[in-house]
């Protein structure tokens, strides 16, 4: 249980960190397509690594909350490790698709990539919402905030995926960094 909670809380906290990293490469790249892919590749060790660390952090998201969904028997944990697990995927387009090869190539790795992004995040939100809505380890206000947030969330992503979206995720990464420090063992286990 501990160390689900400490996988759990601290990938949710660090991933904060590399979003912003993501956003800070994004801003100093080339807006021309062809010109943005030729400077992932002339940086490549950045993006490569970025997404190896972010790789990563998903992975521990998922494995705490498979470890959640059994040890407590909830689908809503259950359905947020299904919804890391998907966008999992994601970064065999990313690491697989751009570096050294053709800008038509590079856009279908990141069409390819995106959708499977959309659809997981979309499921890790829903599972997001019912675990909020149904808990009693936030304060109300916190709750109120996590369950609003995770369902505009899913709705964006279910939606359209912009730039209010993502600033809301890292909110909800913070709360759920808190939540995972607030989990109780079952002393019956």
């Amino acid at each position: 249980m501990k160390t689900a909670k400490i996988l759990w809380s601290s990938s949710s906290i660090l991933i904060n960190v590399i979003i912003g990293i993501y956003i800070y490469l994004q801003q100093i790249g080339p807006s021309d397509l062809a010109e943005r892919f030729q400077f992932m590749n002339e940086i490549w060790p950045l993006y490569g690594g970025h997404w190896r660390a972010e790789m990563i952090l998903i992975t521990m998201m998922a494995i705490s909350a498979l470890f959640f969904a059994i040890y407590f028997k909830n689908i809503s944990w259950l359905t947020i490790s299904v919804g890391k697990i998907i966008v999992l995927g994601t970064y065999a387009f990313m690491l697989g698709g751009f570096r050294n090869t053709s800008v038509e190539l590079a856009t279908m790795a990141n069409q390819m990539a995106t959708v499977v992004f959309m659809l997981g995040s979309f499921i890790f939100y829903i599972g997001l919402f019912h675990l909020y809505l149904k808990s009693d380890l936030l304060k109300p206000w916190l709750r109120y905030l996590a369950t609003t947030v995770a369902l505009i969330l899913s709705v964006g992503f279910f939606l359209i995926y912009i730039l209010i979206i993502a600033p809301l995720g890292n909110l909800l990464y913070i709360i759920n960094a808190y939540y995972g420090w607030q989990l109780k063992p079952i002393t019956n286990h």
